[in-house]
């Protein structure tokens, strides 16, 4: 019975999707009803699975599909990744019939939401990693049309750069499980890390190439350069759903790579470590520098990654002292989604009313939203890790994992990534003031009022349910802790219990970063504010900078392909010349020509030449691929030293 519920849940979205869009032809309530009922439903049938999960893993085999059957697992594990992601749907799909009641192409919207998240529990429920590949790229295609729905310009640029940067990931990820099946000959994830450990050096770069793969969706640098285009361009229950849900199908997936196929090596999770502190600073930093509320939530949301990135680092690094870094890593998994979607419907709600999210036209527009102000509000405190809310626990878990691996090795290296997380939780509170302040707190009589009658019941309620979460999270942890420690005995770790999370030391360590924070904000606000006509506006400095995709990815694949191009030439007309020199040896032995022109014996010149075909695929070719590009060739390059 249980297996044929989780097939259920994985087939009836698809389903669905397609029965939803024929009644969408004839009538929109009816298919909005039809899908925030089924979601509602899914969500309750996972949430009532909790309790059969915990006693043992459900798993489903179907042979024949996929070539190598489908293989699906539902342990505590997957769980926690699940049940976050089907609330997440249900409420944003609530959101969704509010939110795009202006919109066009909304029965396409709904059909490629319902097939995305049919893709999404795919990945999670996977246990053959071939499947996963598959789900997971049928998950790229269809957000993809969630993300070119307005289809204007900006939006289809924003969506060529998104599904350039998935197939390129998609390609490095495939080319990582071909080497992968090549050397162990195991495609189940659960037999996956005793396979690989007898297969040498090679190990690191069938991991690194996965990696790639899996990075990309999670943002992961450099590959996040999609990330502040795309966000800003989809309507914003399809930016919740990327950075709170679509998001973790990479973290998934890395999670995944280090836990399962590497067992938690220590140079692969450093490796993880090193990115995941460049994630949390670097995309804490630009988003300072931001106008636009939902490209600062987008740069947000990669630091976001970058603490759980630290977290998968840390619990190959602690060893047999790594469960603390599971909890975190899984704790912050589950409230980052929480607050970062109920931050992005708070500005998609914004977005309804006035079209416009640039910080500077929208200044003092939630002064007198009291009910907008509130909700944000707490998502505000959340993400900012202030005691009492959800964000507070994980991001405290996160610095006792990261204090634990300083205790353990004594190198400067730990100081500088203590150092690091104090800096990045620093920069949060400050982008997230200047969010706050700017809308709620500063004063415009353009917007006096409360403008009710935009803001519907519908809207507001997914808000009201993940605010009241990020409390109940908050002030009851423990709950949320269980599930975790479930999760931990299967996965062969032990428990780690915690008295209390409210002591002097660690609200002492959340409340300096808040302090420093407002600070920065201060020194922030000065230096980026500017009169302009009598009134104060920020400027974005980043534009004029150094941008790794037009100064550093595009220069360097012009070169490439400019070097290719003449290796190509030479060798294009080398061929030419060889055939017309043995050409005019065939014609002295036996008096045939070998020509153009010849009716008997013929050779079709190519009206282009390589070095133009190269030429034209350069034109052609989308500038984001190229960090793909780059690394693939460079790994190409490693994969010849680890081999020969």
């Amino acid at each position: 019975m249980n297996q044929v519920i989780l097939l259920s849940i994985l087939l009836f979205p698809a389903i669905i999707s397609l029965i939803g869009y024929l009644v969408g032809k004839k009538s929109e309530k009816i298919r909005d009803i039809l899908h925030i009922g089924l979601t509602g439903i899914t969500f309750l049938i996972v949430t009532f699975l909790y309790k059969e999960v915990v006693k043992e893993p459900i798993t489903v085999f179907i042979p024949d599909i996929m070539g190598t059957g489908l293989s699906l697992k539902l342990d505590v594990f997957r769980y926690i990744f699940l049940w976050i992601s089907c609330l997440i749907w249900f409420l944003t799909t609530i959101y969704s019939t509010q939110y795009l009641i202006r919109h066009k192409n909304r029965n396409r919207y709904y059909a490629f939401f319902m097939l995305t998240l049919f893709s999404t529990i795919g990945i999670f429920l996977s246990e053959n990693i071939l499947n996963l590949f598959t789900f997971f790229e049928i998950m790229s295609f269809t957000s993809y049309m969630l993300i070119i729905h307005d289809e204007d310009q900006y939006t289809l640029q924003a969506g060529k750069v998104y599904i350039g940067m998935a197939i390129g990931g998609g390609m490095v990820l495939l080319m990582g499980l071909f080497l992968l099946y090549e050397y162990t000959g195991v495609l189940y994830i659960s037999q996956l890390g005793e396979a690989m450990r007898d297969i040498g050096n090679i190990k690191y770069m069938i991991s690194t190439l996965i990696f790639i793969g899996f990075g990309v969706k999670a943002t992961v640098f450099p590959f996040h350069v999609w990330v502040p285009k795309v966000y800003p361009a989809a309507p914003t229950p399809a930016s919740a759903i990327l950075s709170g849900v679509l998001l973790k199908t990479g973290i998934f997936g890395i999670f995944i790579i280090n836990y399962y196929l590497m067992e938690g090596d220590m140079n692969f999770s450093i490796f993880i470590l090193i990115l995941g502190l460049i994630n949390m600073f670097v995309g804490g930093f630009f988003a300072l520098f931001q106008r636009n509320i939902k490209r600062i939530l987008a740069y947000s949301g990669m630091s976001q990654a970058g603490y759980i990135l630290v977290g998968i680092g840390l619990i190959g690094i602690l060893r047999e002292h790594g469960s603390v870094a599971i909890y975190a890593t899984l704790f912050h998994i589950v409230n980052h989604a929480i607050f970062k979607v109920l931050l992005f419907m708070g500005a998609g709600i914004i977005y309804m009313i006035l079209h416009e999210l640039s910080i500077n036209e929208i200044k003092g527009f939630g002064k007198h939203k009291y009910i907008l102000k509130g909700l944000f509000f707490l998502g505000f405190l959340a993400i900012i890790g202030f005691p009492g809310s959800n964000g507070y626990i994980s991001k405290t878990l996160l610095h006792i994992a990261l204090a634990e691996a300083h205790h353990l090795y004594h190198n400067i290296g730990w100081t500088v990534a203590e150092v690091i997380f104090t800096i990045s939780s620093v920069f949060t509170v400050a982008y997230m003031l200047k969010i706050f302040v700017t809308v709620f707190i500063e004063n415009n009589e353009k917007y006096k009022g409360q403008w009710r009658s935009f803001i519907k019941k519908r809207a507001l309620f997914p808000m009201l349910i993940l605010s009241i979460l990020i409390i109940y999270i908050g002030i009851n942890p423990q709950n949320m802790m269980n599930i975790i420690g479930y999760a931990t005995d299967e996965l062969g770790e032990g428990h780690f219990s915690i008295q209390h999370f409210y002591t002097w030391s660690h609200m002492k360590s959340s409340l300096i970063n808040i302090v420093l924070g407002i600070i920065l904000y201060l020194l922030t606000k000065k230096y980026l504010t500017k009169e302009i006509e009598g009134k104060i506006v920020y400027m974005n400095p980043t534009l004029n900078w150094l941008s790794i995709e037009k100064n550093i990815y595009k220069p360097t694949l012009r070169w490439i392909f400019i070097s290719s191009s003449y290796v190509f030439h030479v060798i294009d007309q080398s061929a030419l010349n060889l055939v017309y020199y043995m050409g005019g040896k065939i014609k002295r032995l036996s008096g045939i020509e070998l020509s153009k022109g010849n009716k008997n014996i013929s050779i079709d010149i190519p009206t282009k030449t390589v070095s133009q075909v190269v030429s034209h695929m350069y034109e052609g070719m989308n500038s984001l691929m190229y960090a793909l590009f780059i690394v693939a060739v460079i790994l190409a390059i490693l994969l010849m030293v680890l081999v020969f």
